[in-house]
């Protein structure tokens, strides 16, 4: 019997170890389809405070103004002004799929147990390509080519279109908290070890508040190895463990602020939520100001057919059957400022082995 069951299989626990022909074909493949609808649904919540979904090819993210009040006396009225800032910003769409099968003799001996397993098996492979997409999002420091090939009505697409990362030293300029405007770099590195002399939350933090749009609260992914070093910080405050009464002597936290795409919420240092997301390849992190919204948007196509993780089944010759998990999105840094990446041990930022943007799968 299953020891896990997909959202769809709930329901079904007493009849896992029953053939799929005794069940019913249909029963077994609406718990497929209610699998990958719930899956995507709670992947879906769980990105949200880093990602947001779009059917939008292009775009144009308007700056807040620099100016301040225009002075008057008691007969004047104010000129009208012009906000004139900008850049834009554009969003991939990649296809990736798995599928597995049976013959006509498995087929009629698979149990809904396996096919419970196998869909699990789709669920987990769609959450890394996820994961690993979203990373290379951000990671990728440098900017690349898109060509849209499809409108939102089925028609020919924009062509070539601009998949822009966070701001990276390029042209644009962005508003700064007392009202100037200037290049900005949000791809950071610190040659030395995390100690009380070399901490760089306070430099993220920095870097991020100097945007008057980027308000609190500000939290900080961190790879696993760099967790014992975080938490040897003076400053490092823990989470308190629900499950322990804690004595005096010790500072703990009372509300630890929703873990989003990480694994755990280990503790604070000075202004910044740590997280701990043991995907992040060793040595990297990444801060967002959580208060300035997503930093990146998912586009899927606009049908809502396409959306989500989608389920087919095919039979290409009659003798085998297939039964394919398909996802269509792709990510792009939608809020240029509103996160940076440090990368830890070297004096200068290198995108991680396996992060370039495109991803070949």
């Amino acid at each position: 019997m299953a020891n896990t069951l997909a959202y769809g299989f709930i329901g079904l626990e007493h009849l896992t170890a029953e053939r799929v022909n005794t069940v019913g074909v249909e029963t077994v493949w609406n718990a497929i389809q209610e699998s990958l609808v719930e899956h995507s649904r709670q992947i879906n919540g769980l990105m949200s405070s880093f990602v947001e979904q779009t059917t939008t090819a292009k775009e144009r993210r308007m700056l807040p103004g620099s100016g301040t009040m225009q002075p008057l006396d008691e007969w004047g009225n104010p000129r009208v002004v012009r906000e004139s800032g900008y850049y834009d910003v554009a969003y991939p769409i990649q296809g990736a799929g798995h599928a597995w099968g049976t013959n006509r003799v498995t087929r009629a001996l698979i149990t809904v147990d396996e096919v419970n397993r196998q869909t699990i098996e789709a669920m987990r492979r769609d959450q890394d390509w996820l994961k690993r997409h979203i990373m290379a999002a951000v990671f990728d420091n440098v900017s690349w080519d898109y060509d849209d090939k499809v409108g939102p009505n089925g028609s020919d697409g924009l062509g070539s279109i601009t998949i822009e990362p966070l701001a990276n030293t390029d042209t644009v300029t962005y508003l700064r908290t007392g009202g100037s405007s200037a290049v900005d770099e949000h791809y950071l590195a610190q040659a030395s070890s995390i100690d009380d002399s070399n901490n760089p939350f306070d430099d993220i933090y920095e870097e991020l508040k100097e945007h008057p749009s980027n308000m609190d609260p500000v939290v900080v992914y961190i790879a696993t190895n760099l967790v014992a070093n975080t938490e040897a910080l003076t400053a490092f405050v823990p989470v308190s463990d629900p499950e322990v009464m804690y004595g005096t002597g010790v500072d703990q936290l009372r509300s630890p602020i929703d873990r989003g795409l990480g694994d755990e919420v280990i503790g604070r240092v000075n202004k910044c939520w740590i997280i701990e997301w043991r995907s992040l390849p060793d040595s990297y992190m990444i801060g967002h100001a959580q208060g300035a919204g997503p930093v990146l948007k998912m586009r899927e196509y606009p049908a809502e057919s396409l959306q989500g993780l989608i389920a087919e089944g095919f039979s290409p010759d009659g003798a085998m059957e297939e039964i394919r998990s398909i996802r269509y999105a792709g990510f792009g840094v939608a809020n240029r400022v509103a996160a940076c990446v440090q990368y830890i041990g070297s004096g200068s930022y290198s995108i991680p082995s396996g992060y370039g943007a495109p991803l070949p799968v």
